[in-house]
């Protein structure tokens, strides 16, 4: 892309920041977050390798490295010397100082860079106060053009917002992550994960959530609609200005049974449009004396 700020640069920066807000607003799980933002900042600035790095938000440490472009053998000493010992404490120096993008590289970096043919970096770091999420690495040829201020520009405005998303991305993962099919008995205990529009309409489900709302739904209510208890519930957290912060409720079925919701909303779009993500949990039941 051009640095200077044709037409046709505005344009595309436009899409991509509207595509971006898109993937953060629609619910995710972190895998497929990351490859769509992945996609759509790679389309605007283009690199010959890019990364979306997972980091542990206490420490700033890589937790999984996705992406490509640089030979296995760079990728396996970023991972495993350069982020460890020098990069980690410059990325959470960078979170907590709110600059969020950097041109810099550490000197090992600079280093690893050399060693295959690149030269320059640009680091966004997707953070929540002084709590890193997730990192953007793109690596250039020391013959390519310099990240410049558009560049940087753009990936500040973006950082809030897939900092958030990949922070309600991990309670849909928390849901998906029990492997249930060795113990029969656990199946009623499977977390469910509905997203819901704004137009209170649930758009994605998970099989396990689909039996949950038939047994909390209303008398009068289809099996994948929120009740009116899950609508209470979200329009209360919206009202209250808690948009970023996740809600908790237990409610009980017409089993009998309580589950625990727990909801995060997203930002609205460029629309004013929201969606919620909730998640619902069963609890244990109680054995009959």
């Amino acid at each position: 892309m051009p640095e200077t700020m044709s037409p046709e640069y505005a344009a595309a920066e436009r899409e991509a920041y509207r595509g971006v807000r898109r993937a953060c607003d629609a619910g995710l799980d972190s895998t497929a977050l990351r490859d769509e933002i992945r996609r759509r900042i790679a389309h605007l600035i283009p690199a010959e390798a890019s990364y979306f790095t997972v980091l542990d938000p206490r420490t700033g440490r890589l937790t999984r490295l996705v992406g490509g472009g640089a030979p296995a053998a760079v990728e396996r000493q970023y991972v495993e010397f350069v982020h460890p010992r020098a990069d980690s404490v410059s990325t959470m120096d960078l979170a907590r100082s709110g600059r969020r993008v950097s041109t810099q590289s550490s000197g090992e970096m600079a280093a690893l860079m050399r060693e295959a043919g690149l030269g320059r970096e640009l680091r966004a770091v997707f953070a929540m106060g002084d709590q890193p999420f997730g990192m953007w690495l793109a690596l250039r040829e020391r013959s390519s053009r310099a990240f410049g201020e558009h560049d940087v520009g753009f990936l500040y405005r973006v950082a809030p917002h897939v900092a958030r998303a990949l922070r309600r991305a991990a309670l849909v993962d928390a849901a998906k992550v029990a492997r249930l099919e060795d113990d029969p008995a656990s199946a009623e205990r499977a977390p469910g994960v509905i997203v819901i529009d704004d137009r209170w309409r649930v758009t994605q489900w998970t099989p396990a959530a689909e039996a949950q709302l038939a047994d909390l739904a209303d008398a009068s209510s289809a099996t994948l609609a929120p009740t009116s208890a899950i609508v209470e519930f979200i329009a209360r957290q919206r009202a209250s200005g808690t948009a970023s912060g996740v809600g908790l409720l237990s409610v009980s079925g017409r089993s009998g049974r309580w589950y625990t919701l727990r909801a995060a909303l997203a930002e609205p779009d460029e629309f004013g449009r929201s969606s919620t993500v909730v998640i619902i949990t069963p609890a244990r039941a109680i054995p009959q004396s």
